[in-house]
């Protein structure tokens, strides 16, 4: 699971998603405004906080499998690992290649990322369509990893926003005459530079909140439990960390942390995350879940990443220490007290990481741009 995207966005718009949740029941549903769709390729939601919050947390339901999302040999947005894992278990690993670690789409749609080298970046084909291509992509099955899947679910909620018309005419279209005015051509990859979304996110009022003052941390941002109460917003997108030294000890891991959505509060009143493959988390379980990830065994996972990035020579003797186990440079176990208070640590590839809810990560549509961009000529 990729380091957080940050915005660096100076926009004093609000960018934050819906109103507070009902606490009588879980926020799990789209719908609920006063929105009513148009015809085929109209807009199918509005272009409010609320409505474009309500969808994210669908799109992310659907994805695991929820909301009557499809989650099986045939349909998924999966983890590499766990694609592989399926495909073994059903004997079916002639639909399987050791390049769709990069990145892989099962389908027409798009140049994986194996393809042309750049890691989980899908480009979508001249003469294809943008928005059949982006629900194409979001059904499955194809092979990613939280960071992009959650720009793609941003993506989809753009695109529900502007309408399969607007959204073809500007990305990708499987009308000749209309795609040779493509100037922008649809891409999912980590990140929202460069994809339909590129200026259509802002920080959240919790993420400028975050280092706004004295006293805050202007790397990860602080936010006290009651500002969370007072601005999280269910659709937005915010990132877990997990032990900053967890790619010491799990170099080819995937909980270096979890790019999570708020997805609003259960009928207990507690806050509820989910990320692709985690559900219902709170921040408690959330932080659970990293400690189980950090205390298991290095596998073979881990193994391919030792071996693809030298990390130990042929002899067995390491040219990296801080990963020998025996080097003392990170515990073999951790408790979630380690994980949200233990120092940051940056001697890894150069990113500072600092374990917990990063708030300074939050990211949301910003619903006066996506107007702008659905009543534009």
């Amino acid at each position: 699971m990729a380091d957080p995207q940050t915005t660096t966005s100076t926009s004093t718009t609000s960018s934050t998603d819906t109103q507070p949740p009902d606490t009588s029941s879980t926020t799990r549903r789209p719908g609920g405004d006063s929105f009513h769709p148009g015809g085929p390729g109209e807009p199918e939601i509005d272009a409010t906080d609320e409505a474009m919050g309500k969808n994210m947390v669908h799109e992310m339901n659907l994805v695991n499998g929820e909301d009557g999302g499809q989650y099986d040999l045939t349909h998924g947005v999966k983890y590499s690992y766990n694609r592989e894992r399926e495909l073994k278990r059903a004997n079916r690993m002639d639909l399987w290649k050791d390049e769709y670690r990069y990145g892989h789409h099962y389908g027409d749609e798009f140049i994986n990322p194996w393809e042309q080298g750049a890691f989980m970046k899908f480009d979508l084909k001249p003469g294809k369509s943008a928005s059949a291509g982006i629900k194409a992509w979001l059904a499955g099955v194809t092979v990613a990893e939280c960071n992009s899947a959650v720009v793609a679910m941003q993506i989809n909620t753009f695109r529900k926003a502007i309408g399969d018309k607007k959204f073809d005419a500007q990305f990708g279209s499987a009308d000749p005459t209309i795609d040779k005015g493509v100037t922008r051509r649809l891409v999912i990859k980590p990140g929202t530079d460069g994809t339909p979304v590129d200026g259509m996110v802002d920080a959240t009022e919790l993420a400028k909140k975050s280092v706004d003052g004295p006293g805050r941390d202007p790397n990860t941002g602080t936010a006290s439990d009651e500002e969370k109460e007072a601005l999280l917003k269910p659709g937005e997108w915010y990132y877990f960390y997990n032990h900053p030294k967890y790619l010491l000890k799990h170099p080819g891991g995937a909980w270096q942390g979890e790019n999570s959505l708020y997805m609003g509060k259960n009928a207990k009143g507690e806050r509820l995350w989910a990320g692709m493959g985690a559900t219902d988390k709170t921040e408690t379980t959330m932080v659970d879940e990293m400690v189980s990830a950090y205390n298991a065994p290095r596998d073979g996972e881990d193994a391919r990443a030792i071996k693809d990035q030298q990390l130990q020579g042929p002899d067995g003797k390491w040219r990296d220490k801080k990963y020998d186990p025996a080097g003392g440079v990170f515990p073999d176990t951790v408790d979630a007290n380690q994980i949200l208070n233990d120092p940051p640590y940056s001697d890894i590839d150069g990113t500072t990481r600092k374990g917990g809810f990063l708030p300074i990560a939050g990211m949301s549509l910003n619903p006066s741009k996506v107007k702008a961009n659905r009543d534009g000529g």
